[in-house]
């Protein structure tokens, strides 16, 4: 049966269960966001409180990181076997576990654990999703549908910064912790309990969104070769790498930036933070709906066009003394270097249908995952080695360059492969 061929009251279940799904999706994100820079919110208080150096309180925020690119090698192919709802749920409740682990945590060891561990789980949360979303929407919408998603991620990492310093401060910073990992459980049982993967589980059994063969029901059996035979996971890489690499660049050095080359108070910071923050959730918001009204390719090559428009702003910000008005008004619009984020993900599901799609998200979010190590990193030792932030900046530059010019070759309309010969 397709969506065409649905009566009214079918088509009114299937919209019900979309709704839910997109919900409870969002709840995981929220919470995945959420327990990832959780503890960066609060890492002056912890290492006060447990004599953490710089480097230990650095490598605790980091650790989760290195398991969470473990993870999604482990948890992806599993898309292809298990169903949305148990993905989600195990990857929910784990982390949930390690979460209040890591709030009852007395020393750096303790912390490095837990948060490899939550790393780890938080993984299969992200996998889970996307399993979710491709089996509920048609490729039309994955562009808004995975816009909304990764606007709640960005959202969460604003609000556990806006809600856990305060609460850190009154309350202490294991009961944000605490409270973080209890909720975190709480949105793993009820997914475990009212997720439903697909419309084929709510009583249409030969349901599909597309004509052509039902690959779902052989998922196990389709070769995960097939994923790298394909010239779209590697644009699919590429891109993300692109759009986290300008968001851990800004996220870690354009406050610095600012204090120092323009002057900016330090009062100031939480504001320019939360206004990138916010920017990031108004553009994946827009550029979601955008992308399932434009080629997607287009849009992700307009998206690392724009992301080397923003980085020329923060390098001129480097160099030139400007108004506080201009600054904030950068920061604002800095949220447009993950434009295209809705249409990576739509574009990767797109080309390897339901049977891969998850999986194939699953690998390609590992760019972004490199990129998180790489920018934060890379940019710190420029600094280092020259004691300039525009230098640092200008190889902010120089990457996002390299990014804009490989996606207009790997990514050319004339290479373009029917979408049915990838996913079928």
């Amino acid at each position: 049966m397709l969506w065409t061929q649905a009566n009214a009251a079918q088509r009114r279940k299937i919209r019900n269960w979309q709704y839910y799904a997109l919900g409870i999706g969002v709840l995981g994100e929220l919470f995945l966001a959420g327990d990832w820079y959780g503890f960066a919110a609060v890492m002056t208080f912890v290492t006060e409180a447990l004599h953490l150096s710089p480097t230990q309180a650095g490598f605790v925020q980091g650790a989760f990181a290195i398991t969470y690119c473990i993870g999604m090698l482990f948890w992806s192919p599993f898309a292809r076997r298990w169903s949305a709802r148990r993905l989600f749920a195990v990857g929910l409740l784990g982390t949930g576990v390690f979460m209040l682990a890591q709030a009852g945590a007395s020393n750096f060891t303790e912390l490095v654990a837990a948060r490899l561990l939550i790393g780890f789980f938080d993984a299969a949360v992200w996998v889970g999703t996307m399993k979710l979303i491709v089996a509920w929407f048609p490729t039309e919408r994955h562009g808004a549908t995975m816009g909304v998603l990764l606007a709640a991620f960005s959202l969460a990492i604003t609000l556990d910064f806006a809600i856990g310093i305060p609460v850190a401060a009154a309350l202490g910073w294991r009961v944000f912790l605490l409270a973080l990992g209890v909720l975190t459980l709480v949105v793993g049982v009820i997914g475990q309990l009212t997720i439903q993967g697909s419309p084929r589980e709510i009583g249409l059994p030969e349901f599909r969104w597309q004509a052509g063969p039902d690959v779902d029901h052989h998922a196990a059996n389709v070769p995960l070769s097939r994923i790298f035979r394909s010239r779209w996971i590697y644009v699919g890489w590429l891109a993300i790498f692109g759009d986290t690499f300008a968001l851990a660049a800004t996220a870690t050095w354009v406050v610095p930036a600012f204090i120092q080359q323009q002057g900016m108070p330090v009062a100031n910071a939480a504001l320019v933070g939360t206004l990138m923050g916010l920017s990031q959730v108004a553009f994946l918001l827009i550029g979601g709906w955008l992308s399932d009204r434009m080629p997607r390719l287009a849009m992700i090559k307009l998206g690392a066009l724009l992301s080397v428009a923003s980085t020329l702003s923060f390098v001129a910000a480097t160099y030139y003394a400007m108004p506080w008005a201009t600054l904030l008004t950068i920061a604002g619009l800095s949220g447009v270097t993950v434009l295209s984020g809705g249409a990576i993900f739509s574009l990767v599901s797109e080309r390897y249908g339901e049977a891969l799609a998850a999986t194939a998200i699953g690998y390609a979010e590992l760019g972004g995952i490199v990129s998180t190590f790489i920018a934060p990193t890379l940019m710190g030792f420029v600094i280092d080695v020259t004691h300039s932030f525009t230098a640092a900046f200008m190889a902010f530059l120089a990457v996002e360059v390299a990014v804009l010019l490989a996606l207009m070759m790997l990514a050319g309309e004339r290479r373009a492969a029917p979408a049915a010969a990838v996913a079928h």
